[in-house]
């Protein structure tokens, strides 16, 4: 059986799976007790078995459509699913729980029995196959043979058990339907696995049992015929007895014992007699044959007996044949070594005949040449009739080549002829060389290049095709010449190449206008001549695109009213001076107007009468020098005609009109603009006067805080306060601590919004002392008030923050004064006011009795008091001086 056979009844099988489990499924889907059995009288399929049988159906249905992408992945996630489902089930059969995968799909309403305990459920034998399927399909898909063989034995278990499984309902034994639960399968079932194993088992048909049946040899084939034959035997007995079990009356087991014996006689006697009578036949075949090779053998032992004459007649014949023979001719055996040879090989090899029937054929081949090519070790095919180059090797050591004719005899012996064709290789060589050479100028060139011949084109370039917006292959052999050709100029181009190939011309050299593929027209420039090639007149020439020129001859034609009007019109002075002699050739409106000249006086002067008398040698010099671009800056001293004195901007530039050398140039006043340059530089020294001599440091950054410019009071203050060398193009960030710069980084960002910033900030210095300076931030914009960066400003104010601070403790010190002051004047007042209180009521007692002496003692007292107090305070005062 070949690889072709196994194929179609792979996918047979898996159609017939798929197609009875899907019948199965709408039966249960749609509660059709008929769709559920398949098969009138059998029982029903569960819904688990049929959904697997279609999982597996599909699996080995992908593996004969390799060439999907996905095929790999569908085959493995099929067999996964198929096989999950056979493990869970003989997880719940074997540790008595239900999973609810019986029912996941589909109810089955079946009143549970004591042999049906879970409706829904599949049988156990059937689980198991299942089982040993889909592990068999996930083995089968690695490259490992043994991977591949555990598959097999696993197809084979399933075959086996559902084998079983259905001689047990053929014959009525109970014990084979149930074999390993008390579950049976389902007739249709069993027949469904063992034909699905079988399909599965010819994915490796080299391995296991499936071998001994997929072989051409006679021992294969009497294997399928004999198995073939008991099959039928075994199934005609089982359907013998069915009939018997369901009828009434019942045969004795003594009868049924003899009825199978005869039966088992007659059949086992009937598949002798085919097989006898088929190797029979094939022992015929052979007599005949080998009777044919015996006729043949004795009509061929007549033949050779007649050439053997012939030969000893042609052999002088040959002889003499071979030794006149220009070429070289030798004869060597199947070891390579010679046993005859022509003069002309001794000549062309340098040997002598003697030496040559010494040696082997290797030895005259070069070296190099037989470690890549060697010499076929003994006869065999490569030796019949060979025709090839070989380099040989000459007795001095010089190397050639030759063509070899090789020709195997019927007693293994070769005869060559070898021709030195070093010379034929040396004209290929240069015959190819020019080829080449022709084709990559030709294919290279960008000219085209055509040949014409009968009025079509035998070749052209990619140029020529590309033109024309073809394919090489478009053009050759298949158009006529005329259709590449715009139609106002087919009957001049027809005209060109009839008198050419009638020989009225050798050449041609016109312009016409062509058409493209896509209809577009085109300007093409053709040259050809006639020539003779294969005896036939050819047009040979070439083509050039000139389209583009055509176009630029337009635009010159057009250009040229444009630059002249340009040239009028131009508000810019414009001159064309002549080199030799200085004559003015023309000027436009505006350089009369400048100058003060009407146009035809300035057309009547010279170059020289607009320049100061001592700038024209200067001028004249100028002049001499040839210019090939526009002239960089270029100042020059013109006068008007009053005799205004102008500085001039020229812009020159040489050129050929009308065969003649030209300047021609643009003048541009600058007087005011040097004028005013030179205020600028005036003015630009004034400024870096007053930046070198200010006691500010400014520094000028970009917006990324990059130094731009800086003043020499700068450079002293970074020099001083951070010890480091102020550059241009540092960053500005490098020069800050970095507890300092994000502050400062946030004034920027504000300055940078266009507002300006200023703040004072202290720079403790080592001696105890703190420098003090005023920092302005002010961005820097342009006239359109775009911010191109911002300038920072230092200013020491340590004297102005020491004298500040000199104020603030003096008057702290007048303050402290005071409040002392105002502190004694309420003690002192304080005090003195109790005396004196005590002198106003001593002064009342008096007035009622002024001889009281007592009271006169009192005031004394009180008077004492008052003076000692008085006293206090002048010594304090004296203390706050």
């Amino acid at each position: 059986m070949d690889d072709q056979q196994n194929k179609k009844i792979i996918i047979t099988i898996s159609l017939l799976a798929i197609f009875a489990g899907l019948t199965v499924m709408v039966g249960w889907i749609f509660n059709l007790p008929a769709l559920e059995s398949i098969i009138h009288g059998f029982i029903a399929m569960s819904f688990n078995s049929a959904l697997c049988f279609v999982l597996f159906g599909t699996a080995l249905l992908s593996t004969q459509y390799p060439n999907s992408k996905y095929h790999r992945v569908l085959f493995f996630l099929l067999s996964l699913v198929g096989a999950s489902i056979g493990f869970i089930t003989i997880s719940q059969d074997l540790f008595h729980y239900n999973s609810g995968l019986d029912q996941l799909f589909v109810i089955d309403k079946t009143i549970p029995s004591p042999n049906f305990p879970y409706p829904g459920r599949m049988a156990f034998n059937a689980s198991v196959n299942f089982s040993f399927l889909g592990l068999g399909f996930l083995l089968v898909m690695s490259q490992k043979r043994i991977s591949r063989i555990l598959s097999q034995f696993l197809f084979h278990m399933v075959a086996i058990l559902s084998a079983i499984a259905l001689i047990g309902y053929l014959y009525g034994v109970s014990f084979f339907r149930v074999l390993l639960y008390r579950t049976s399968m389902a007739t249709h079932t069993a027949i469904l696995f063992f034909f699905l194993s079988i399909a599965a088992s010819l994915l490796n048909p080299s391995i296991g049992m499936v071998r001994l049946f997929t072989g051409e040899k006679v021992g294969n084939q009497m294997a399928r015929r004999l198995f073939t034959l008991m099959l039928i035997m075994i199934i005609i007995f089982g359907l013998f007895r069915i009939p018997s079990q369901n009828s009434r009356s019942l045969p004795s087991l003594d009868i049924e014992a003899s009825l199978l014996a005869v039966g088992f006689l007659m059949v086992s006697l009937l598949l002798i007699w085919n097989t006898a009578n088929w190797l029979n036949g094939i022992d015929k075949k052979r007599s005949e044959a080998e009777d044919a090779v015996r006729r043949m053998n004795t009509g061929l032992e007549k033949i050779v007996e007649e050439r053997t004459a012939e030969y000893q007649k042609s052999e002088e014949k040959y002889r003499s044949l071979i030794e006149q023979a220009s070429d070289a001719i030798y004869i060597i055996d199947n070891k390579g070594d010679f046993t005859d040879s022509n003069a002309s090989m001794c000549k062309m090899i340098g040997y002598n005949r003697e030496e040559l029937l010494q040696m082997n054929v290797a030895s005259i081949i070069d070296p190099e040449e037989l470690t890549i090519d060697p010499v076929p070790d003994g006869v065999n095919n490569k030796w019949a009739s060979v025709i090839r180059e070989r380099t040989y090797k000459r007795k001095d050591g010089l190397t050639f080549t030759v063509e070899i004719n090789a020709k195997l005899f019927a007693d293994n012996r070769i005869m060559v002829i070898a021709r030195d064709i070093t010379g034929r290789k040396k004209m290929e060589a240069e015959l190819r060389e020019a080829e080449l050479k022709f084709r990559t100028i030709a294919d290279k060139s960008m000219v085209g290049v055509y040949i014409a011949q009968k009025g079509k084109f035998t070749y052209v370039n990619p140029r020529f095709a590309a033109v024309f917006g073809y394919e090489t292959e478009e053009l050759i052999n298949t158009f006529p010449v005329e259709t590449i050709f715009h139609e106002s100029f087919r009957a001049t181009a027809l005209e060109n190449v009839r008198k050419r190939m009638v020989g009225e011309v050798e050449s041609v050299h016109y312009e016409a206008m062509g058409q493209k593929k896509d209809g577009t027209p085109n300007w093409v420039e053709f040259y050809g001549s006639r020539a003779i090639l294969g005896g036939e007149p050819v047009i040979i020439g070439s083509m050039i695109d000139i389209t583009e020129r055509k176009q630029a001859e337009e635009e010159l034609k057009s250009s040229e009213l444009k630059y002249k009007l340009l040239f009028e019109s131009s508000p810019v002075p414009m001159w064309m001076i002549a080199k030799d002699d200085q004559s003015i050739i023309a000027v436009n409106d505006a350089a009369a107007s400048m100058y003060g000249y009407q146009k035809d006086e300035l057309q009547r002067m010279n170059a020289r009468d607009i320049r100061p008398q001592e700038d024209r040698e200067k001028q004249l010099d100028g002049y001499r020098n040839d210019i090939n671009t526009t002239t960089p800056e270029l100042t020059v001293r013109h006068l008007k005609k009053d005799g205004t004195l102008m500085f001039i901007h020229i812009s020159a530039r040489d050129i050929i009109f009308e065969g003649r050398p030209i300047r021609l140039s643009m003048t541009l006043d600058i007087t005011e603009k040097l004028q005013a340059e030179e205020s600028l530089k005036k003015s630009e020294a004034n400024l870096q006067t007053i930046l070198k001599n200010t006691d500010t440091a400014y520094v000028l950054c970009d917006p990324e805080l990059n130094i731009l410019a800086f003043n020499p009071k700068s450079q002293d203050f970074v020099k001083e306060q951070y010890h480091d060398i102020l550059a241009k193009g540092e960053k500005l960030s490098a020069y800050f601590p970095k507890t300092r710069f994000p502050r400062f980084a946030e004034y920027t960002r504000e300055v940078l919004l266009g507002n300006t910033f200023s703040y004072e900030v202290d720079y403790p210095q080592a001696d105890g002392s703190v420098y003090w300076f005023y920092v302005k931030l002010v961005p820097i914009t342009d006239d359109g008030d775009d911010i191109l960066g911002l300038m920072v400003a230092f200013y020491d104010i340590t004297e102005r923050k020491n004298a500040e601070q000199h104020l603030k403790d003096a008057y702290g010190r007048i303050q402290a004064h005071i409040d002392s002051i105002k502190e004694m004047a309420w003690k002192q007042s304080h005090l003195i006011r109790s005396p004196l209180a005590n002198l106003k009521g001593l002064a009342a007692m008096l007035k009622e009795d002024p001889a009281e002496p007592t009271v006169f003692e009192h005031m004394e007292q009180e008077l004492n008091r008052m003076d000692g107090i008085l006293m206090d305070m002048a010594k304090e005062a004296s203390h706050h001086d």
